[in-house]
């Protein structure tokens, strides 16, 4: 799980994004929990920074391993996470998913095993993502529907390290817990709504 970037687009509020509550509960707190009541997920490991020490000690406790990264590029981040954890293949989930539920994530989990490939994304529909009153910053087309990226992945491990493309994959799922990242204070009173 990346947990360790600035959150600059949520900085104003003075708390690290991950720390962020939601009903009581922090961003990191939900996240770790979905991960961790998963059937189909082993360890839960969270890349943090120097940005994020307050999230480094909360996952900590929480039974999640922390792996400690620059904070300054997301993609070394990645790298340095992605050389610390030793499988083949790793799923990645933004820590700023709080209504993310175990279910879903063994249920996409569950579509990768059986579609496998280099990489596998959970797609959201942008319907869903528009009628909770955002606005996507990317749309793809896929399959004849619209779609935005949610974050969450599987990844060829290795293949990511050597820098190599990867063949993608697509879970088309048009679930709500998967939509609402939280980057801004306008998602976060969304995500507080909805909880």
């Amino acid at each position: 799980m990346n947990a360790g970037g600035k959150g600059s687009r949520i900085s104003s509020l003075g708390v690290e994004k991950p720390m962020l509550e939601v009903k009581g509960r922090s961003c990191i707190d939900r996240v770790i929990d979905a991960l961790q009541q998963a059937e189909r997920v082993g360890r839960v490991y969270v890349s943090v920074s120097p940005n994020t020490p307050l999230t480094r000690a909360r996952a900590i406790t929480r039974g999640a391993e922390a792996i400690d990264t620059g904070g300054e590029d997301f993609v070394l981040d990645l790298h340095s996470a992605l050389r610390a954890i030793p499988a083949d293949e790793v799923m990645l989930c933004p820590s700023d998913l709080p209504l993310l539920r175990p279910v879903t994530v063994d249920l996409f989990l569950g579509s990768y095993e059986k579609e496998g490939g280099e990489s596998y994304l959970a797609m959201v529909e942008e319907s869903v993502v528009r009628s909770l009153g955002l606005t996507p910053s990317y749309v793809w087309d896929l399959e004849g529907g619209r779609y935005v990226v949610s974050g969450v992945s599987v990844v060829d491990r290795a293949l990511i390290l050597e820098d190599k493309y990867l063949e993608e994959g697509f879970y088309l799922h048009g679930g709500v817990d998967l939509a609402l990242n939280v980057n801004t204070p306008e998602e976060l009173e969304t995500v507080r709504r909805l909880a």
